[in-house]
């Protein structure tokens, strides 16, 4: 329960919802009807008559604490109308009000407890509530002076897909039969199956139970398969097995093994070839292009109404900046004076190896 309060307390004053939600933001539609339901159905809302109904709406719970106080009906909806769709599910009946209601009233009197304590005067808890209402104030102007001014249409999605079309070609590709290891007896060995009448996915298979593929055709879920690869799938050092792999003729095994120098270790690679696509270009209509477009639009349009509004900022405050003033560090010399002086050991007195 204590976890429950303390979640409330992030989010309560002790007089009302938070300062940061707009009334009414992420407001379900359940909760109007929700709370004509409550009211009829609720046994502290009409067992006390009309002195349930306060001015500021009908009490559901109360305290005294430096004198009575008190939770509505109203606050408790509202604050439930103002949290994420999914957390308000948890509310929706009987029981998960009655839960609301008592983490409302504790959670105040917690807080009532903390300024009795003259916690709301501490130093560090102002700095902290100065600076997330800085922090509220810069996203909320930036809203008003950017976000809500970006307007895009399809026109301007289209101009950009045609002017970077390049970055939405899916390259040519092929699939391969590939067995690839690290020891290059065992690839040999391997090979020479292969060649002698057994089908390389067979060999795949027995190597990958064994733990040996690695690379290219190493899924467990599919050994010896690449899937679709294209000429930047892999690292540098391995452009003679690509090589090998685009030239040859599908439904053939390539002749021999190949062997590939990656960063130093050496891997030995046999493959057939299953399949081949051409490069392909992409259209704007294709849900993953249209959705990667809009994003790029929309970051690059958000950045230059960022960029011309702060200019503009900077222009009407006159800003001046002085970077001379701006120290480098420490100089060289001011740095070999901080290091400590090394002692002189004579050379009988050095430990032995």
């Amino acid at each position: 329960m204590l976890t429950g309060i303390i979640s409330f307390i992030g989010k309560m004053d002790g007089r009302g919802p938070r300062s940061d939600q707009r009334v009414g933001q992420n407001r379900s539609p359940v909760i109007p009807l929700l709370l004509l339901a409550v009211i009829a159905i609720h046994p502290v809302f009409y067992s006390c008559g009309d002195k349930a109904i306060g001015a500021d709406g009908t009490v559901i719970a109360e305290f005294e604490w430096n004198g009575k106080q008190h939770i509505t009906l109203e606050e408790m909806m509202q604050e439930i109308s103002e949290l994420p769709e999914y957390k308000q599910r948890q509310y929706q009946d009987k029981e998960g009000l009655e839960t609301y209601m008592l983490l409302m009233a504790e959670s105040r009197l917690i807080l009532n407890l903390a300024r009795d304590q003259g916690l709301n005067e501490d130093p560090e808890i102002i700095k902290k509530v100065q600076d997330y209402l800085h922090e509220l104030m810069v996203k909320r102007i930036t809203a008003q002076e950017v976000d809500d001014k970006l307007t895009l249409n399809e026109q301007d999605y289209l101009e950009y897909y045609e002017a970077h079309k390049e970055d939405y070609v899916r390259p040519a590709q092929v699939r391969l039969m590939c067995i690839t290891l690290t020891d290059k007896v065992r690839a040999d060995e391997a090979y020479a199956q292969i060649v002698g009448g057994r089908d390389i996915a067979e060999v795949a298979q027995e190597l990958s139970d064994k733990g040996e593929l690695v690379g290219p055709g190493a899924n467990p879920a599919s050994p010896g398969d690449t899937d679709y690869i294209s000429r930047d799938s892999f690292p540098t050092g391995t452009e003679p097995f690509l090589d090998a792999a685009f030239a040859a003729e599908i439904g053939t095994m390539h002749d021999g093994v190949i062997d590939v120098d990656v960063q130093g270790q050496m891997y030995y690679m046999m493959f057939r070839k299953d399949e081949a696509r051409d490069a392909y270009q992409k259209p704007f209509d294709e849900e993953e292009v249209r959705r990667n477009v809009e994003r790029k639009v929309e970051r690059e349009r958000r950045q230059e109404l960022m960029d011309g509004w702060i200019l503009q900022l900077r222009e009407r405050a006159e800003v001046k900046t002085y970077i001379d003033r701006i120290p480098e560090g420490a100089s060289e010399e001011e740095a070999a004076e901080d290091e400590p002086e090394a002692e002189e050991t004579p050379a009988e007195d050095e430990p032995e190896e």
